[in-house]
């Protein structure tokens, strides 16, 4: 449920970002060209805890916002000391920074009355010096549920990296490249299930295993890390193309979409030729 207000969103987080939450409040108040302020991410969602940042939009006046993005590294200093504050890409005057005590504070800054990004709907409005800065329809729209798409792409990726395995880590020896090749084949493993489980409640980017069922997890918390030596690398990526081509198959066929037969049967019969690798056995 959202929260009602400020001081229930802050509450999971630990006590320091009261205070940083209050010196943020008290510099956009101060400040003429800031004409209103949100909380958003897992505060507006009323989803944060411990792990959560302070996430902060401001509105600038729009004959304001070009002075205000240009000089929004005074503005911060005027508000905490940082030890790393860097402005988000595409997004002139906002920023994500952490501070001595390893407080995170992320600010969106945009023009006072502009259409807000979908992503930055959701918000809990905490000072409005116009009276018009409340958003209407702040609910997220309806989610949606897998794309097929997106577990084509997954699928397909890959086995295409499959093939790559047995030149680039097995002959080459590069068995330090091959941990790199079993994790990002892991990662891939995690986002197809990801994907297979749209659509997910809303959830920040640190949330990690609370987007997989308990079936889903343990098939993941099982998979063999590796060491960088040859017996370690091919048993690890033996097992997780094993578990993808298992669960891959599932969530297409669960969702309408037809398997890359003619991809897998070139990138298993390659895999036989280069590795030894029963057909049977990858999948």
């Amino acid at each position: 449920m959202p929260p009602a207000d400020a001081a229930q969103a802050l509450a999971p987080l630990p006590a320091g970002y009261r205070d940083l939450y209050e010196r943020v409040r008290r510099a956009a108040e101060a400040d003429d060209r800031v004409r209103a302020m949100w909380l958003s991410g897992s505060l507006a969602r009323g989803v944060a805890d411990a792990g959560s940042d302070l996430d902060v939009i401001l509105a600038v006046a729009a004959e304001k916002f070009e002075e205000f993005a240009a000089g929004w590294r005074e503005w911060l200093a005027g508000v905490t000391p940082v030890v790393l504050a860097r402005e988000l890409a595409r997004r002139p005057g906002s920023w994500y920074s952490l501070t001595p005590d390893c407080l995170r504070l992320d600010v969106v800054t945009e023009q006072a009355g502009s259409v807000p990004l979908p992503a930055l709907r959701t918000r809990l409005l905490v000072l409005d010096k116009d009276g018009d800065a409340d958003i209407a329809g702040t609910a997220d729209g309806a989610a949606a549920g897998p794309d097929g798409a997106r577990l084509t792409a997954i699928t397909e990726e890959f086995l295409r990296q499959q093939a790559i395995f047995p030149a680039a880590v097995v002959a080459r020896g590069d068995w330090l490249l091959g941990v790199s090749g079993v994790q990002n084949a892991q990662l891939m493993l995690y986002e197809l299930f990801v994907e297979a489980n749209q659509p997910l409640p809303p959830m920040g980017v640190k949330w990690w295993s609370a987007r997989l069922t308990a079936e889903q997890l343990q098939v993941c918390q099982s998979l063999p890390n590796p060491a960088a030596e040859p017996d370690s690398v091919l048993a690890a990526m033996r097992a997780t193309a094993g578990a993808f081509r298992r669960a891959a198959r599932q969530a297409l066929a669960s969702n309408g979409v037809p398997w890359p037969r003619d991809l897998d049967d070139a990138v298993l019969r390659y895999q036989q030729a280069e590795l030894g690798w029963p057909s049977a056995a990858a999948g």
